[in-house]
């Protein structure tokens, strides 16, 4: 039987190196990689009521003591994947309450993914502005900095009536100062 790997968020099939050990899940309903399964159990093509979580359970800790030595992450990631699938299996076999106390399951894997998706994008922000180039170790300065031109323009505002105070007021001051008296 040839199984892919497939991605959690998308369930597309995800880049895996060959000589990663694969979570092989042999359960009565079905019998191949978590992954996958979980894929299925999400399109509802696997019948989850005849899964059993407790086998499903010991396989895993039998992988994990294999991978352990190996990649922690590997057992991390399909450790999240084996607590949907319980996650699912839990909904389908408690009754539906009468209200939805929060929201589906659908809806958290979404958020899940658009916050690690978020967090991908931060890092490759942080990642790129760690890498530009920086002044005095990768970009020197020039010796002799350039003064830069400051370029002034004045602007007049006045109205009418303040035009024509001021043309009074030095008229006024003309005709007072100077008075001449004509002989007789």
């Amino acid at each position: 039987m040839s199984a892919e790997i497939l991605s959690f968020e998308t369930g597309l099939p995800a880049e895996h190196a060959e000589d990663e050990p694969a979570l092989v899940v042999d359960v009565e309903g079905y019998e191949g990689p978590l992954d996958l399964l979980l894929a299925l159990a999400r399109q509802q093509k696997v019948d989850l009521a005849k899964i059993s979580i407790l086998a499903l359970a010991d396989q895993y800790l039998v992988f994990i003591e294999a991978a352990r030595k190996l990649r922690l992450e590997l057992a991390a990631d399909y450790l999240v994947m084996a607590a949907w699938l319980a996650y699912l299996k839990s909904r389908l076999l408690l009754p539906e309450p009468p209200e939805a106390e929060g929201p589906s399951a659908e809806d958290l894997a979404t958020a899940l993914a658009n916050r690690l998706r978020r967090l991908e994008q931060i890092r490759e922000a942080s990642n790129r502005l760690m890498t530009r180039p920086q002044l005095r170790r990768d970009i020197f300065p020039r010796g002799q900095p350039e003064q830069i031109a400051q370029v002034k323009h004045q602007r007049w505002t006045a109205t009418l009536y303040a035009l024509l105070t001021a043309y009074a007021t030095q008229r006024q001051q003309r005709v007072l100062a100077t008075v001449h008296l004509a002989k007789r």
